[in-house]
């Protein structure tokens, strides 16, 4: 469809809100001879008059004044646009929510190598608890345990949910198979309750009553009484792919349980990717979750 310059187009908005060519050409930083030249220019472009030359006044005509909301509410739309994509270019801020045993077991022991790489970034941290996995209106984006998202967000995958049994190398190596666990403490965490009854009836052993329970409130806590000793915990794998790398933990089974619709995923916005400081951190997490494997 064709359009008059934008040039021109804004020095007709200008005079119809600002009521004079002087205003506009002030307003625009030009002269007043250059405001009357663009009006001219558009007036050429339609065909027809936009406004009636009086002796100190410049009066709009019905054609001009049917134009007016329409150009202000359009330059307006574009002016927050380029603003908004300016703030992207600008802002090094990336505010990331989540969850607090991910931050503290898996994101926090990798910031010293993204700070080194990248310090321009000012990258952020909201823990938060509870389900909601989107990231909300003071966020960027959101790192989750999650299913693919609905309209309105795109999501990356970035490694498997996996539920893995851990505890201490000397605990691993008493434990010949899955019934011997009855002398062991199982280390439960409060909010996923279904987790232990699953791996259990995966590994024959249904009846959850026979065995001894320790439960806390996060996965941190459990993990943590693992590396003490204190019994065996079900996790999911990133949490503790440090310490099974380093020998801390061990693995006393193969058997695990994993959705495979459930995943970690890094959740945000489509317009997330004007944000020049999320594309450079959302890069790196990638490659990070890549190698992980």
């Amino acid at each position: 469809m064709w359009l008059p310059s934008l040039k021109g187009l804004r020095a007709v908005e200008a005079a119809l809100r600002l009521g004079s060519f002087a205003a506009a050409a002030k307003e625009l930083s030009v002269t007043q001879t250059a405001i009357s030249r663009l009006v001219k220019d558009v007036e050429r472009q339609f065909g027809r008059p936009l406004f009636q030359r009086q002796a100190n006044q410049s009066v709009p005509t019905p054609m001009a004044l049917a134009m007016q909301q329409g150009l202000t509410d359009g330059f307006r739309r574009l002016e927050s646009t380029v603003a908004e994509a300016r703030r992207g270019i600008d802002d090094p801020t990336v505010t990331l929510a989540v969850g607090p045993t991910f931050a503290m077991r898996w994101l926090i022991p990798r910031l010293t190598e993204f700070h080194a790489e990248f310090p321009q970034v000012d990258l952020r941290l909201a823990t938060t608890i509870g389900r909601e996995v989107t990231p909300g209106p003071d966020t960027i984006a959101s790192i989750r345990l999650a299913e693919p998202q609905s309209v309105g967000f795109v999501s990356d995958a970035l490694f498997p949910g996996r539920l893995i049994l851990v505890c201490r190398p000397d605990l691993a190596r008493k434990l010949a198979a899955p019934a011997d666990l009855a002398r062991q403490t199982l280390l439960d965490v409060r909010h996923a309750p279904d987790d232990w009854p699953r791996w259990l009836a995966a590994a024959g052993l249904p009846d959850r009553g026979r065995f001894h329970t320790l439960s806390f409130d996060f996965s941190a806590f459990a993990i943590q009484a693992a590396l003490d000793g204190v019994g065996v915990a079900l996790v999911r794998e990133p949490y503790v792919a440090d310490d099974l790398r380093v020998g801390r933990l061990a693995t006393p089974f193969d058997l695990s349980l994993e959705d495979k619709a459930l995943c970690w995923r890094l959740i945000y916005r489509p317009e997330a990717r004007s944000h020049a400081s999320f594309r450079t951190f959302r890069r790196w997490l990638l490659a990070r979750a890549k190698a992980q494997g």
